[in-house]
């Protein structure tokens, strides 16, 4: 009797201390709990306000960069502005001395066939030779083309009319490879609507056509047949001009000179040399064992459409030492101060840097302002206002007059057909 009631006290003393232990275990979890609770809390407090810093460090920076930029924008040299041409509704067109019903010249252009886009009429029928290069060296074949274009406000009489020339005007042209047709829709005036449509014509004597070939063999005519080409004019040296004529004149936005390469010798100023006929003729001066500073000014475009960018190069050629590029590097900020304002800076390493597609590459990297299209920065486009500024400076040089391209329009046909020459023409009868 007495062993069961100590087993039974026992049994209860033990349930007490088993409840006791669940009971300080629970406790001791919820205590932990709690902690860890606060910790996630106060963890979740310190990110929230590191956020929050960050938030305001990057708010302040960008003030102190908005500031930075206004005043820099305050403080920095205007770029020379070429005074605003008058506007024109297309391209200006010489006044025809073609008599009523002869064949007068409309437009003759040195590029692909898109730029003859610009001087179509939409009252009119017009008629177009388009000379296609394909191929290169000995292997070039040109392919003759002729466009007939017809204006969406022609009337029915003009439509008439040309229908009965058409076969005139092919006759003045001579064989051709194809005839492309073009009714009213401007875009369709373009070297990729004309393949697209005629590309049976294009393909080589091996069967082979590549759209992409064909506008590089386009672009390499371009380039040879370009108005940089080096010729006999004479630079700065050669007439004994002072580097300050030359910067007043570069600094025109259709002034003599457009390059101009300095010494560097920030005191006194040595030049170089200077010319006109921009980046091919600055590369036939440049040389290989020498640091030279320099300020080109680029157009693209003509008349109303050129657009100007003034641009501020280091050559450093490929076989100078560490001496002179020590010396450049202490006089950079001189020489560049001397050559401001320009918009554009660029280095060129050796003259294999210095060519025009190099350059225009590297200008083009450098071009974000909404206001210039940086579409336009390509050769043909570059030798489009370097050969306005050539016309417009031939004076300057003594140079001789060249014959109007609309003086004889049997001329321009003649000089479509041979190497050298435009790359097309557009006529219409008068």
């Amino acid at each position: 009797m007495i062993e069961a009631g100590l087993s039974k006290l026992k049994k209860e003393i033990e349930d007490e201390e088993k409840a006791s232990e669940e009971k300080a275990e629970a406790e001791e979890a919820k205590l932990k709990a709690e902690k860890a609770k606060k910790e996630e809390e106060e963890k979740e407090k310190e990110r929230a306000e590191a956020e929050a810093a960050a938030r305001k460090a990057k708010e302040e920076a960008d003030k102190e960069h908005e500031k930075e930029k206004e005043k820099e924008k305050e403080t920095k040299p205007e770029e020379p502005k070429p005074a605003e041409p008058e506007p024109e509704p297309a391209k200006e067109k010489k006044k025809s001395t073609a008599k009523p019903g002869e064949l007068q010249v409309d437009g003759v252009g040195m590029g692909m066939m898109d730029e003859m886009q610009e001087y179509l009429d939409d009252g009119k029928v017009q008629f177009g030779l388009v000379m296609v290069p394909m191929g290169s060296g000995t292997f070039t074949r040109n392919k003759m083309i002729f466009v007939q274009w017809t204006g969406a406000n022609c009337t029915g009489m003009k439509k008439a009319k040309a229908v009965q020339k058409s076969g005139e005007v092919g006759s003045l042209f001579g064989a051709t490879h194809a005839t492309y047709t073009i009714d009213g829709e401007r875009e369709e005036c373009s070297l990729d609507s004309a393949v697209e449509e005629l590309k049976s014509v294009f393909v080589t004597d091996s069967g082979n056509f590549s759209t992409a070939q064909l506008r590089a063999d386009i672009e390499q005519r371009i380039k040879d047949q370009s108005p940089a080409s080096p010729t006999s004019r004479k630079t700065a040296k050669d007439l004994g001009l002072s580097e300050n004529t030359v910067l007043k004149e570069l600094r025109k936005n259709l002034g003599a000179f457009n390059w101009c390469l300095l010494e560097p010798s920030p005191d006194p100023i040595k030049m170089f040399n200077a010319g006109s006929k921009s980046i091919c003729e600055m590369h036939e001066y440049l040389e290989e064992d020498k640091v030279l500073y320099g300020l080109i000014r680029l157009g693209f475009g003509t008349g109303a459409y050129r657009r100007t960018k003034w641009v501020c190069v280091t050559f450093v050629g490929e076989n100078v030492g560490a001496m002179a590029r020590g010396r450049m590097v202490s006089c950079r900020g001189q020489m560049e101060n001397i050559l401001k304002p320009y918009s554009v800076t660029i280095e060129v390493h050796g003259k294999e840097e210095a060519t025009i597609e190099a350059i225009l590459d590297k200008v083009k990297n450098f071009i974000v302002s909404d206001e210039f299209d940086k579409t336009k920065v390509t050769v043909e486009e570059f030798n489009a206002a370097l050969l306005e500024e050539i016309k417009e400076t031939a004076e300057f040089f003594g140079d001789e007059a060249e014959p109007e391209w609309d003086e004889s329009y049997t001329d321009i046909i003649s000089k479509i057909k041979s190497d050298g020459g435009p790359m097309w023409g557009l006529f219409s009868y008068a």
